[in-house]
């Protein structure tokens, strides 16, 4: 019978697991036993200071301790770099982003010769059919998923301005900073109603919790059209965003569940291209219901379009979300992928040391799980980050339209059909900082050059009295504040991939808290009353920008330390060949390990076969 609802996938293992027995390392214990099948693990006959907690996940590794003591876990199957620290120079690798992260066989060159595959997925690990498959279904599933989801809120979001200056103004009476009011007040439902999913992210599948939520978007963005006062539609937009407030953070969440992180910018360029996409849509579509269905039975053009948006738009992103999103690789609900696929996704994930959700997961009101949160300088590091690329954003202010209707030479249809000419060139920002940055494994320096392009802009429209081709330049280059956000969202994917609680949580709190200064800070700077010229705005936006740029090198250098802390499992076994510095070969490296015709190690052959499971105390 073919299934047509998903349900949880109970598919055991992950692709290359060894099905053998454990063995138990003799030094350890000389009296232990231990048979193991695909479901259960037995333990029989062992010391009493022996604890079954401290195996490992059979099949697949095994845990030792370095020079430092610090426990650390081996894969079969998995390549090392044993990398000598004497003489390096921080300065000249400090700009080296991935030197931690991946060992020098997983970085493979992009540059030898062009091939798709190796452009795309330069990490896959078998380079198999199946493997192959996957990828693409998952780019499918996935990434073109969350293009149409942020499409149709793009094109809801950025059709309050075109509603704005399409009528809606006159019709719902709105006076002086009432348009900055209504974005602020309205977003502030977004934040409230995010903050559950730092429970609800890892626990309940999201192909149910997202197109839940995006029903209630759909039924109250549909509600606007009947909006016959201000008060009324802005709470009707309060009640929208509110149901939409998870999707950021959902989809990011997803999306790092799956790719690696020279794979991640690239399929959030597509998230942000249908964010793109519904600024030019918004504009086309605003002008052509304008022009064609303007008191059409008797309804404003400004109206027509709020009611196309949800019914045509929204309501079947609702229906094929059910079907399409997966899930994570531990968690899978797909109807589209094999055994085999979810296998193979599995083992990726494990390379590129992803910790996904499993079944069990730590209590969320445990003091611990806060104490990691709010203790950890790397929650601080992330909010900053997050809270300046939110506020550096000058393409989502509304100034450019504003700016052409001040100019009383266009007609709406025009304005309408010119406002998409920055989202357009949006594209082109976007996928050269996303794509530039997993090709060349370097997000920051995207995030550098893409504020400082802003930060022209900025100045530009500071100045103000310029020619109007300087005026239109900065204009149309409004959407580099914009475009390092794949690279942006995919550092914080990295830095929270260990713990996928802790992940949930943390991507909630820094996306209510950088949301939050966006409800206010608009206020201060962005007021109606000063449009078109903005200065306050456009001077807030410069500060921001590059406070942003030069803070990218501070995350930088946070996320290389976090890297090197986690250097083994990248595959990097690092030590220090100058005697003062007291960091030697680690020893497991010549018991359990073997260098190979490749010139890296891998775990002996007789472990791979055994599958042996250790547990060591430290030197």
């Amino acid at each position: 019978m073919v299934q047509i609802i998903p349900t949880l996938r109970k598919v055991e293992g992950y692709y290359g697991q060894v099905e053998t027995n454990i063995v138990v390392d003799s030094e350890i214990s000389s009296q232990s036993s231990v048979e193991s099948d695909k479901k259960s693990v037995e333990v029989e006959n062992i010391d009493d200071d022996f604890n079954e907690e401290d195996f490992v996940q059979p099949h697949d590794s095994i845990t030792v301790h370095d020079a430092d003591g610090k426990p650390v876990t081996l894969m079969t199957n998995r390549s090392y770099e044993l990398r000598n620290e004497s003489g390096r120079k921080w300065y000249k690798k400090w700009y080296d982003e991935f030197e931690y992260r991946m060992n020098k066989k997983d970085r493979v060159s992009r540059f030898t010769s062009f091939n798709i595959m190796k452009f795309l997925y330069p990490s896959n690990v078998t380079k198999s059919k199946a493997e192959k498959t996957l990828l693409f279904k998952v780019d499918i599933l996935i990434g073109l998923y969350f293009l149409m989801l942020c499409w149709s809120k793009s094109v809801d979001l950025n059709n309050y301005t075109s509603a704005y200056i399409s009528g809606m103004k006159e019709d719902l009476k709105f006076v002086k900073n009432d348009y900055v009011y209504t974005s602020s007040i309205t977003g502030i439902g977004a934040i409230i109603f995010q903050i559950p999913f730092m429970y609800i992210l890892p626990r309940y599948p999201a192909h149910l919790v997202l197109p839940i939520m995006d029903l209630g978007w759909t039924w109250f963005t549909f509600a606007c059209y009947k909006a016959n006062s201000l008060a009324e539609f802005r709470g009707y937009r309060f009640i929208a965003n509110s149901f939409g407030g998870a999707y950021y953070p959902v989809s990011q969440y997803i999306l790092g569940s799956w790719y690696g992180p020279d794979e991640l910018s690239s399929r959030v360029f597509l998230f942000f291209c249908g964010q793109l996409l519904g600024g030019i849509t918004s504009g086309l579509l605003q002008g052509r219901i304008y022009k064609s269905l303007n008191m059409v039975n008797g309804l404003a053009g400004w109206r027509w379009m709020f009611l196309i948006d949800a019914i045509a738009i929204s309501l079947p992103t609702c229906f094929l979300g059910f079907f399409l999103i997966p899930g994570t690789p531990d968690k899978c609900y797909s109807l589209f992928l094999t055994d085999e696929e979810i296998k193979i996704a599995r083992a990726r994930v494990k390379r590129f040391a992803i910790k996904n959700p499993t079944k069990k997961l730590p209590a969320f009101f445990s003091w611990a799980n806060w104490k990691k949160l709010f203790l950890s300088p790397t929650f601080y590091i992330l909010c900053v980050f997050d809270t300046v690329s939110w506020n550096n954003m000058t393409a989502f202010s509304g100034s450019y339209s504003l700016w052409l209707k001040s100019l009383n030479k266009y007609s709406i249809v025009t304005i309408n059909n010119l406002s998409t000419l920055p989202a357009a060139l949006g594209f082109a920002y976007v996928a050269l900082c996303s794509f530039g940055s997993d090709f060349f494994r370097c997000k920051w320096i995207f995030i550098f050059f893409s504020n400082i392009m802003n930060a022209i802009s900025c100045a530009i429209l500071i100045k103000w009295e310029v020619s109007s081709s300087a005026k239109w330049f900065a204009f149309l280059t409004t959407y580099f504040s914009v475009a390092a956000s794949p690279c942006l969202w995919s550092i914080i994917n990295d830095f929270l991939r260990f713990d996928p609680q802790l992940k949930a949580m943390t991507w909630i709190a820094i996306y209510s808290f950088s949301q939050s200064t966006y409800s206010w800070v608009p206020l201060l700077t962005w007021k109606t009353v000063d449009s078109p010229k903005f200065r306050t705005g456009y001077i807030a936006s410069l500060v921001f920008t590059l406070v942003y740029a030069f803070w990218s090198l501070v995350v930088l250098f946070f996320y290389k330390k976090n890297e090197k802390n986690h250097a083994v499992d990248n595959g990097i076994i690092l030590y220090n060949s100058d005697p003062e510095a007291q960091h030697p070969v680690p020893e497991f490296v010549e018991k359990y390990m073997e260098q190979r015709d490749d010139g890296y190690y891998y775990l002996k052959e007789e472990q791979n076969k055994s599958s042996i499971a250790l547990k060591e105390e430290p030197n």
